[in-house]
């Protein structure tokens, strides 16, 4: 007999269900229940990880594997104990307490087998911060859905860089930062455990390393993932880029206003939910349309800063929120190149979506914040009087020697605009010649992105 807690039986489905990278395949794992020297430990194995939960127990060595499917029977809240016994020709039966009332659920248990044994734990633990969680919880959110010729569902580690990266091709993120107790580069699976309140509510974490695995520790959980030697990966951070002639800096205030109205803005129902991040002469706004109602709504970042030329950009606006979200409060825009979101050791960035859907002004654009109290940046015009051509009071004064950085700016700015022009030109031209279908659309977002393959071959 093993006992288990309850509140476990609950908890334990719902994670391994987490395990799983992209789209569920197959049956649920069976479930192992070792109590040996003490120790209680129930593991199950998806195809992308092992979870693992260990506590102290006063039962005797014993060994049982039972379906998963037991566990979901007995679930329930608190730490009252579940027993599992298993009798002869592998009958057994879970007998609990529920609300004071004793109830038992009879199940057929699996004869343990070679296969029902863990990984071997590594040699060596070394300490993590608790961001190593959140950050392969946010890879687990980039990472495809389905294989390519990339290995874009994996996360890459990279041990002398010290980050951790994740793509699916159209957006990819980045954190950097940490400090691994290994140099070269790995490939593992990107389940999304990593995100679940009992993993992510603990603060103490452990890696460690063998030949097959990374295993991740925190509490009484652990996860082991098994290493991808064979898959291949694009050199992601490459293609970052370096120099981007506008930048923004989000005010917090202006983020939170965006997270907030971003959802009722038009457009949302449409593909890849298209809103507008554009520079204009009144600054920094959100925008975006729906074509059929033919209605505009904008957001006006009043407060934030932005240095460089006018510029519009389509993207998700899910990558936005996201963005938002997780902290990234400086954004640099070039024309033809990926947007890209910067915070503390993060970076997202995403390919901007067809020209054709960035949204610009109409006279009757409805902006959600157009009465918000704020402080503007009060844009004025000199106006010279008229002297029908003559110098006024009959003098000649010399002309005004011109300031060799502002005609460079303005140039630059000049430049800038004439450029963007130019590619929305090209780009809408392309947009009219048909694409090709669901067979090439993985590759030509990793022809968007610029993505050469490097990291793992």
């Amino acid at each position: 007999m093993i006992s288990i807690p309850r509140g476990l039986c609950r908890a334990f489905p719902a994670l391994a269900r987490k395990c799983v990278s992209g789209r569920p395949r197959g049956p649920a794992p069976a479930v192992v229940c070792e109590a040996k020297g003490g120790t209680l430990t129930v593991w199950a194995k998806t195809d992308d990880a092992v979870l693992v939960y260990t506590a102290p127990t006063e039962c005797g060595d014993e060994v049982l594997v039972v379906p998963m499917a037991v566990l979901e029977a007995v679930a329930g809240p608190g730490s009252e104990p579940v027993e599992l016994c298993v009798g002869p020709k592998l009958k057994g039966e879970a007998r609990f307490t529920d609300r004071g009332v004793p109830k038992s659920h009879p199940f057929d248990a699996i004869l343990p087998g070679k296969q029902h044994h863990l990984p071997d734990l590594p040699d060596d633990w070394h300490a993590a911060p608790v961001e190593f969680l959140s950050a392969l919880y946010e890879c687990g959110r980039t990472t495809a859905k389905d294989a390519t010729r990339f290995a874009l569902t994996r996360v890459q580690i990279k041990g002398k860089a010290g980050q951790v990266v994740a793509t699916d091709g159209r957006t990819a993120f980045i954190q950097s930062g940490f400090s691994f107790p290994f140099t070269d580069d790995l490939l593992v699976p990107a389940p999304p455990v990593f995100g679940a309140r009992e993993l992510a509510g603990e603060r103490s974490v452990r890696i460690g390393r063998t030949a097959t695995h990374l295993t991740v520790e925190t509490g009484p959980w652990r996860v082991f993932m098994p290493v991808d030697r064979t898959g291949r990966y694009p050199d992601v951070a490459g293609v970052v880029p370096r120099n981007a002639p506008t930048t923004l800096v989000i005010d917090d205030r202006d983020a939170t206003e965006v997270l907030e109205k971003l959802t009722g803005l038009p457009g949302g129902d449409a593909d890849h939910r298209p809103v507008t991040l554009a520079v204009d002469v009144d600054g920094i706004v959100v925008r975006a349309g729906d074509a059929k109602a033919e209605t505009v709504k904008e957001v006006r970042l009043r407060r934030s800063a932005v240095t460089g030329p006018s510029v519009r950009a389509a993207i998700d606006r899910r990558v936005l929120g996201r963005a938002l979200t997780i902290g990234c409060r400086r954004v640099r825009l070039t024309a033809d190149k990926p947007v890209v979101f910067e915070g503390e050791d993060t970076t997202l960035l995403t390919v901007t979506l067809d020209p054709a859907l960035a949204v610009g002004p109409t006279p009757d654009t409805d902006s959600p914040n157009a009465n918000h109290n704020t402080e503007t940046i009060e844009r004025k015009t000199v106006v010279k009087h008229e002297t029908n051509g003559h110098p006024p009071n009959g003098r000649h004064d010399p002309p005004d020697a011109a300031d060799p950085m502002l005609l460079a700016e303005e140039l630059r700015a000049a430049l800038g605009e004439a450029l963007a022009a130019a590619s929305r030109l090209v780009a809408s031209l392309k947009h009219q010649k048909k694409e090709k279908k669901a067979l090439t659309q993985v590759w030509s977002s990793l022809k968007a992105l610029n993505l050469g393959p490097g990291g793992q071959t």
